[in-house]
């Protein structure tokens, strides 16, 4: 048989429940906070695009400037070492990125 509620635990019950939907309610933002919240992302969103786009151009400048260091200095011993041990830095650092690089050909 069901254990009948008495009014008093009935009314600790509703009060609990009262106090957790105003915490909640408390927690929750407003309609303005969500909308400023908005326009901050979108403002990071865009320097960090700008940012990684920067990234991007750089790291492609020293690929170039590897690809043409090389070719030269191929014939010199050590040198050839050196750059390969760099591209493959280069290439870690877009893999983490995310970036796809086309290989030179």
């Amino acid at each position: 048989m069901a254990k009948k509620t008495t009014l008093e635990e009935l009314g600790e019950m509703l009060t609990h429940v009262v106090k957790h939907i105003t915490e909640i309610r408390e927690e929750m933002a407003t309609k303005e906070e969500l909308n400023d919240f908005r326009g901050e992302f979108k403002e990071f969103k865009s320097y960090a695009i700008e940012e990684l786009r920067a990234i991007r151009l750089e790291l492609a400048d020293i690929r170039r400037d590897l690809d043409v260091l090389k070719e030269q200095a191929g014939h010199m011993t050590g040198y050839s070492k050196e750059i390969d041990h760099l591209l493959e830095r280069v290439r870690a650092v877009e893999k983490n990125l995310g970036i796809k690089t086309q290989l030179a050909a």
